[in-house]
């Protein structure tokens, strides 16, 4: 059974987006990163193992925002300001500007989702561990390195224009986990993604700079790579089990396909938020309604398992991280619904 009139009204009253949540949570997270970040780069062993630790999963959830501000209303100026500050203090210091994820929205769309045209879906689904574990790091370092590879040559590209679609073929312009993903440029960026994408290369020569002077060491580099790299290592272990994997054929689906092959990862609360921080615990219903802010998404799940019937699909989008996990190797059984 799939209403997706009922699932729209019974999630209604959890619509609102409170910034003050957001700026909240986010400088919050931000303090902690920074503050770990200083005891991992600064401190003696035990200090500093404990702020990489903390420093880890406070650049994770910082950086998981990035998801909810893509699917903002860019009408919005509190939603626009924010966006505006995250990237400031962490986006583009990164080299990761929340414009290379705008592509996420093509993840959404039934016509796209799960096929060669989703910037977001692999045929993951079976492989062994080596390969999840290739997966992980492909997710990781794969467009990280294209995107640092394209703002260095963003200097030449903006010169001669025709050197970028002949050498990166739209690569690096979009973080992504398909690589036979071709960017559309369906999400035309604002004039602030473009100062965005302008300060990140500028930063990226700087910080090159700063290690061929010698500047900043080599250690400390690696020391701030490796701890921006194992945040994003966990969102890649993340991304294992957001979807089912199920319907890599190439095929549009429908809604209630896009929802069956989506996750909501229930149990613990505390270590689930660890694990999937800003709401992503709840992709499944992300998927069933993806304007609903993440701050709401827990009490919108509760509602819709209180009031729901039995027999309805969203009762079997459900599971505890390790169920998935477990799932993920043995494979699924639900069924492909084609699109109508």
């Amino acid at each position: 059974m799939y209403n997706q009139t009922s699932y729209i009204k019974l999630t209604r009253p959890f619509m609102a987006r409170d910034m003050r949540i957001y700026w909240a949570d986010f400088l919050a997270s931000y303090a902690v990163f920074a503050a770990g970040a200083a005891l991992w780069l600064t401190a003696d062993s035990g200090f500093a193992l404990l702020g990489l630790i903390f420093g880890v999963l406070a650049a994770y959830r910082c950086g998981s925002f990035m998801h909810e501000i893509v699917h903002f209303n860019r009408k919005k100026q509190g939603e626009m300001a924010f966006k505006g500050v995250w990237n400031l203090l962490f986006g583009i210091p990164i080299l990761s500007p929340s414009h290379l994820y705008d592509s996420h929205l093509e993840h959404h769309m039934p016509d796209s989702f799960g096929t060669v045209r989703d910037p977001e879906y692999v045929p993951i689904k079976n492989r062994s561990v080596l390969g999840l574990g290739e997966f992980v790091f492909g997710h990781v370092l794969g467009p990280i390195s294209m995107v640092a590879l394209r703002m260095l040559l963003n200097p030449l590209i903006w010169i001669f224009p025709a050197l970028g679609r002949k050498l990166m073929d739209g690569k690096g312009t979009a973080l992504v986990i398909n690589w036979d993903y071709v960017p559309t440029g369906m999400q035309k960026p604002t004039g602030f993604d473009r100062f965005a994408i302008l300060a990140s290369t500028i930063l990226l020569y700087g910080y090159l700079a700063l290690l061929v002077t010698g500047t900043v060491s080599l250690i400390i580099a690696a020391k701030i790579l490796l701890l921006v790299v194992l945040s994003m290592v966990l969102n890649g272990i993340r991304t294992l089990v957001a979807h089912r994997y199920i319907n890599y054929d190439g095929e549009s689906v429908n809604r209630q396909a896009q929802l069956t092959d989506s996750i909501n990862l229930v149990g613990n609360r505390f270590f689930g938020g660890l694990f999937a921080p800003v709401g992503l615990r709840f992709h499944a219903l992300h998927h069933l309604v993806q304007t609903l802010p993440y701050h709401n998404l827990e009490k919108a799940h509760e509602t819709l398992m209180r009031e729901l019937p039995e027999g309805d699909v969203y009762r079997s989008v459900n599971a505890t991280i390790p169920q998935a996990m477990r799932e993920l190797r043995a494979g699924y059984t639900v069924t492909p619904i084609p699109a109508t």
